[in-house]
């Protein structure tokens, strides 16, 4: 089913729905900077596991970062989606650590790639039922959402100590992201509100990226994501309509994972890929059925907001704030892509 159509609409009217107006940049003229190219940095990679021996809880841990670079550098944490890990979305950590930043990958025990028990699912035919078992344990959650304060500790004890990292993490300029449940644990990050009236926001943040973000449901929206007044993009795709639960179709995920960006407090910024669907963002590494003609050009896409994104929030770069919002970005997405920005300009 294709819902591009429908879902441009939708964009249009989301837009107009938040407390401050949507500027949509697709016809802004803007000379195209390379964000999609990679950076001149050759990339290392660490592995290990931390333990929390308060919640008796082991989480392994992938950092890419750049070699021969004068630290200290910005860091971006990534969350993966249910039944991913440390080794999803590569391309991204990637091209983040080749243009300086260093890319730390947390895999969360009970939600990660063990759930698939040594079978790996094509994303068409994944058992549903199965998928909702895994995450039916609140704990589940909370153990996700709680791994990411304790990274952020380890890490600067990390960077304290003598080793490969030790004074090359710029532990006050820390960014956020994640894909699918990742996405949801990056919203709980940057001080989504649940019904229940909590939230967990983790002050160490400056900026936010989600990959397949989820909205609020039972009309808490607006309730559940004015009080993100940090920087927020949501990067989707008009096909991005996979699901574990069984009462949504597939226009009804599309139009939730618009709703972050419509009622975000702070800054807010959208990428709407053509076509693109759920698995283009995590890499297909773990899951994600065949290959999309695509996937290359969507992934370019991704890498060249995600780098500009990161430098103007965590480097303060004014020249990748205004690629991004006055028509770079949306030049360089030309038809596959939609890009729109609201709120502060900052």
């Amino acid at each position: 089913m294709r819902l591009v159509p429908l879902i441009a609409a939708l964009v249009a009217s989301l837009a107009m729905t938040g407390p401050a107006p949507a500027a949509d940049v697709a016809a802004a003229p803007a000379a195209i900077s390379d964000y999609g190219a990679p950076g001149a940095y050759s990339v290392a990679v660490l592995e290990g596991e931390w333990r929390d021996a308060r919640r008796n809880r082991t989480v392994p841990w992938l950092i890419r970062y750049p070699q021969g670079v004068t630290g200290p550098v910005p860091v971006v944490i990534f969350s993966h989606g249910l039944g991913g890990s440390r080794r999803g979305a590569a391309y991204y950590a990637n091209h983040l650590a080749s243009h300086g930043y260093v890319v730390v990958m947390v895999q969360h025990p009970g939600s990660d790639v063990a759930i698939w028990r040594n079978i790996r699912p094509d994303l068409g035919n994944v058992d549903r039922a199965a998928l909702n078992r895994a995450t039916a344990d609140p704990m589940v959650t909370i153990h996700r959402f709680l791994d990411i304060p304790f990274a952020l500790d380890q890490l600067a004890a990390m960077t304290a100590a003598p080793g490969p990292l030790q004074g090359l993490l710029d532990m006050s300029r820390i960014g956020m992201s994640g894909h699918s449940f990742g996405a949801v644990t990056t919203q709980a990050m940057a001080g989504q509100v649940y019904p229940n009236g909590r939230s967990m926001p983790e002050p160490r943040f400056m900026a936010f990226l989600a990959m397949s973000p989820s909205g609020a449901r039972d009309g808490g929206d607006e309730r559940a994501f004015s009080g993100i007044t940090r920087p927020f993009l949501s990067l989707t795709g008009t096909d991005d309509s996979f699901t574990i639960r069984t009462d949504e179709n597939a226009a009804e995920v599309v139009v939730g994972r618009l709703k972050p960006f419509a009622f975000v407090g702070g800054p807010s910024m959208l990428v709407l890929l053509t076509e693109g669907d759920h698995m283009v963002f995590s890499g297909r590494q773990e899951v994600g059925g065949a290959p999309r003609p695509n996937d290359d050009r969507h992934r370019r896409i991704i890498k060249a907001a995600s780098l500009a994104w990161w430098d103007a929030w965590l480097k303060d770069d004014p020249k990748a704030k205004a690629w991004l919002r006055d028509g770079g970005m949306a030049g360089l997405a030309g038809f596959d892509a939609t890009v729109k920005w609201r709120g502060p300009g900052g």
